[in-house]
Formats: structure tokens, C-alpha cells, sequence
């Protein structure tokens, strides 16, 4: 698989070859272009590669001080790293160091600089900024302040030197040992190298959450890249190869007892959607998954996904006490195992959507209660808002009362501090109803979801009640395949003569 990798661009007009890369998004407001073009001073096609190689690395160290965190540096390497402007200064001058006028001034100069307010700055912050920027490091302001005052000390040690040459002494100088060797922290990443599976993933998780998509499959798609690197023993996508991969799917399969469908929707469904949207944004030239499938059989259906009326009775009356439950769960969880079954059982949602609830989510209109399920909770399939009215018994059972007695914001966790808290939080309170079904009311039978089985259920007595499909797809949140139904609304009045069509559950 060939990369798209940059090389020395040729001026037609001269002919002389230039490097030029564009600046990365995250990094244009701070360079402030969006192109970075420096001229390598040869027309020789060869000697251009060899020079580009050069300058690219540079410019990479560069982005990577700029993406650094500014970190302190001890006074050791901050005098090794000023020793590049003593070196450099004397190399340049050498054989003519020039008039000893020029010496003498240049050091009443750099006398003043150290007297004035921000002199340093302005005279050695470039040359400081260079340096830095040539190890692919960023430093905070307390060693920026010695990095300066070690570049003065530098700069008139090396001017000082150049005196004596002007005025015919080249013997060397004593204190150039003073500057210790520099010594990396770490050998930067060579630029050339070309993309990796993590580069990519970070490329399409930036697009992902850009588009809005949802934080939590992050997490998860950069679990099944990590595990393919693992597999492989390496990260470098020129050496893939679409038998790699569907090795890898093989591998999971015998070795890892994953089932066909969790490697063929999850593993291998998430690496095609990396490489794909590289593929897309021509970070590769080819895709090595494009071609790789994974059948998924269809599974043995020895019963319903749905609850049966037997199971779903059980699990409401637990429900129904679940607040006076001794289990040590907190009063918000508790709180969930009372109201999610039921509202679930009586809207067929999911029941992640359910536990991002918020008081303010419940609304009303006319004599209907109804219950807003939006993105702005939380996390919705398809990012579509939907309005759900609330079944009559839900109201009699004391849903309503409920929802109105609390305090403002989400119904069963707190909230925590951040967007991304409140998801997590929606989360671990739909898996603890769903451990609460198997493990304190006894649903055990694993060819069942315990939360999912409740729109199962739902779907099922919505036919046995001729509701019709169109209006159980807008209550539940189901795509239907047919673009006219993105057109125009449903009355919440019209749902509401449709969802009261669905019998009571009777517990006794």
C-alpha cells in the first residue's frame, strides 16, 4: 500500500525546489496560516529530497512543541539547549569575525537588553522559541525565564569570543566546555514514517465529535483499535494487509470466543470506519479492510426477545418495591428500578434513553402528559428528538406525582459536572436496572436483554392492539426506510389516541 507523503515541490518559473506543508487545523490560529513554505535553495532533484527530509522533520518538531504541555526543563539542559546559540555564532564567524567596533557595541547593547524591562524577551525570545521548537518542546514560564537569561549568558560569551578573534587571538576558548551535551527525553517520532492506526483514529475521532456523534463510541472504537494493534504487534499501516485482518477476525473468533456478531458489528465494523474515512480524507491510498467481510449468521430464535407476560409482571412487581429494597444502593438507583421497568414496559424506549431523563423532559398538553426525549439529555440513536405521551396507567401508578416532586434536573443520578459526567452517569444507572432484573428479580434467561426485551415487548402488544406501524416506529424512535416519512410531524395528540389503545398491565 503506497502513501500520499509530501515532497519538495519545483517552482516552474525558477526551478528551484520548495517545501511546503499545510499548517494541521488545530494549529492555524496559532501559527496563523495555513501553509508553511520555506525555499530549499537548490534546483538538484536529489539534493532537494535530502534537504526536504530535513526541514520536514523540523517543522514536525515544531507542531509538536506548539501541541506540547508546557512542562519545566532543570537548569542542566536548560544550559545544555543555550549552548546552541554560543556554538552556532561562532561556527558561522569563524574565519572573519569582522571589525572589533562591532564587538564592542554589540556588547554594550546586549548589556543594555539585561538592564531594560523585557529586554531579554526581545532580544533572545526568537532564538529561545527556535530552540525549542527544534526538540518538539514546550516549557513553562519560569524555565522560558532562565532558558532567556542562559541565551544572554550564551550570546555574550560567544561575542566576547569574537572580540578577541577581531582583534587576532583564536585561541580557544576555556568556557566552551561549560555547555553539557543535550540530551533528548525521548527520540521524537520520525515525521516521514506516515500514518498509524492510532494517527487515524485520532483523525476520525475528531470528525466523529465535530459531527456531533456520540462521546461514548469513542471509547469504544479505540478499544477494538488497540486490540487489532495488539494482534498485530505493530501500528504501521503500510504493513497491512487485508488477510491481517481478516486473520484477526478468525483470531477472535477461535481464540478470543467472541461471537460472529460482535466481531463483524463492533470489531471489524469500527476499524472499517477508521481506515474508510481515511481512505476519504486521502491519508491513504488505499483501504486494506475495504474488501474484508465477516459473516454473522442469523441466530437460533428458540423464543422471544421480548419479555413474556409472565417475566414482565414479575419485573414490575419488584418495581413496584423497589424502593424499600435493603440492597446498599443509593436512593437514585433505587428510584430507577421503580420507574425505568414501567415506563419502558408502556413506551417501548430504550432504556438508556429513559435514564437520562430530566424533570424538565416531562411536559404537557392539555389533559396529555408526554416525556421529550432528546440529544440534549443525553444520548439519543439517530440524534432525533421525539415526543412520547405517557400512557394513562403511568400516570394513575404515580409517575406524574413523582416526576413533579423532584428537583430540578436529571431524575436518576446527579448529573455530575460535565456533559460527558451526565452521559456516564445515564449509563451506570440503565446498567444497574439491568443487573437489578437478573440478579434481585431472577430474569436469567440470557437469549434476553435485560432492559432492551422491554421494546420488544412494546412492538408486540402494539400489533396485538392495531397500532399501526407508522405510529410505532414515532413512539419508539425506529427508522422506517421510507424517506416520506421524514416529512411532517405526529400530533402528540395522535400518539396519545394510539398508545391509549395498548391494554393496562395488570400485576394481579
Amino acid at each position: 500500500m503506497t502513501l500520499i507523503m509530501p515532497t519538495p515541490v519545483k517552482d516552474k518559473k525558477s526551478g528551484i525546489y520548495y517545501v511546503r506543508v499545510r499548517v494541521p487545523a488545530d494549529l492555524k490560529g496559532i501559527v496563523g496560516r495555513a501553509e508553511v513554505s520555506k525555499s530549499l535553495r537548490t534546483r538538484d532533484p536529489a539534493e532537494a529530497k535530502e534537504r526536504f527530509a530535513a526541514e520536514y522533520a523540523k517543522i514536525q518538531k515544531r507542531w509538536a512543541s506548539l501541541r506540547a504541555k508546557p512542562e519545566p526543563l532543570p537548569l542542566k539542559k536548560i544550559v545544555a539547549l543555550s549552548g546552541r546559540v554560543y556554538f552556532r555564532l561562532m561556527e558561522v564567524l569563524e574565519n572573519e569575525p569582522g571589525e572589533p567596533e562591532i564587538w564592542n557595541r554589540v556588547l554594550e547593547l546586549s548589556h543594555q537588553a539585561e538592564a531594560a524591562e523585557g529586554g531579554l524577551e526581545k532580544w533572545y525570545g526568537d532564538a529561545a522559541d527556535e530552540i525549542l521548537a527544534e526538540e518538539g518542546i514546550a516549557v513553562d514560564e519560569p524555565t522560558r525565564t532562565r532558558l532567556l537569561r542562559e541565551v544572554h549568558r550564551s550570546w555574550k560569551q560567544a561575542a566576547s569570543q569574537q572580540l578577541k578573534r577581531a582583534e587576532g587571538d583564536f585561541t580557544p576558548d576555556p568556557q566552551a566546555m561549560r555547555f553539557p551535551e543535550w540530551e533528548p527525553s525521548a527520540s521524537p517520532k520520525v515525521a516521514t514514517e506516515g500514518p498509524t492506526l492510532t494517527s487515524l483514529f485520532e483523525r476520525w475521532k475528531k470528525d466523529h465529535l465535530s459531527n456531533g456523534k456520540a462521546a461514548a463510541t469513542v471509547d469504544d472504537f479505540a478499544q477494538k483499535k488497540d486490540a487489532l494493534i495488539a494482534y498485530l504487534g505493530h501500528e504501521d499501516v503500510t504493513r497491512i494487509k487485508p488477510k491481517d485482518i481478516a486473520d484477526w477476525c478468525d483470531y477472535l473468533r477461535d481464540e478470543k470466543d467472541l461471537t460472529a456478531k460482535t466481531i463483524g458489528r463492533k470489531y471489524l465494523a469500527a476499524i472499517k470506519a477508521i481506515l474508510r474515512l481515511a481512505r476519504s480524507k486521502f491519508l491513504i491510498e488505499s483501504d486494506p479492510s475495504k474488501d474484508v467481510s465477516f459473516k454473522v449468521p442469523k441466530p437460533i430464535a428458540a423464543r422471544s426477545k421480548g419479555f413474556t407476560d409472565d417475566e414482565a409482571k414479575r419485573i414490575l412487581r419488584h418495581a413496584n418495591d423497589a424502593l424499600n429494597d435493603d440492597a446498599r444502593a443509593t436512593r437514585k438507583n433505587k428510584l430507577a428500578c421503580r420507574w425505568i421497568p414501567w415506563i419502558c414496559a408502556y413506551t417501548g424506549a430504550r432504556a438508556g434513553e429513559i435514564a437520562q431523563l430530566r424533570k424538565q423532559d416531562l411536559r404537557s398538553e392539555g389533559n396529555i402528559q408526554w416525556l421529550l426525549i432528546t440529544p440534549d439529555a443525553g444520548s439519543v440513536k439517530a440524534r432525533r428528538y421525539r415526543t412520547v405521551p405517557l400512557h394513562p396507567h403511568l400516570n394513575d401508578i404515580g409517575l406524574v406525582d413523582f416526576i413533579n416532586s423532584t428537583s430540578a434536573g436529571y431524575l436518576f443520578h446527579d448529573g455530575g459536572r460535565t456533559p460527558e459526567d451526565a452521559l456516564r452517569l445515564s449509563q451506570n444507572a440503565r446498567d444497574k436496572v439491568g443487573d437489578w432484573v437478573r440478579n434481585k428479580v431472577g430474569i436469567a434467561d440470557p437469549r434476553i436483554q435485560p432492559s432492551h426485551a422491554w421494546r420488544h415487548r412494546f412492538k408486540t402488544q402494539a400489533r396485538n392492539a392495531d397500532v399501526d406501524t407508522a405510529y410505532q416506529n414515532a413512539i419508539c424512535g425506529h427508522a422506517s426506510g421510507n424517506a416520506g416519512d421524514d416529512y411532517g410531524d405526529f400530533p402528540v395528540e395522535t400518539l396519545y389516541r394510539e398508545i391509549c389503545k395498548i391494554p393496562c398491565i395488570k400485576l394481579d
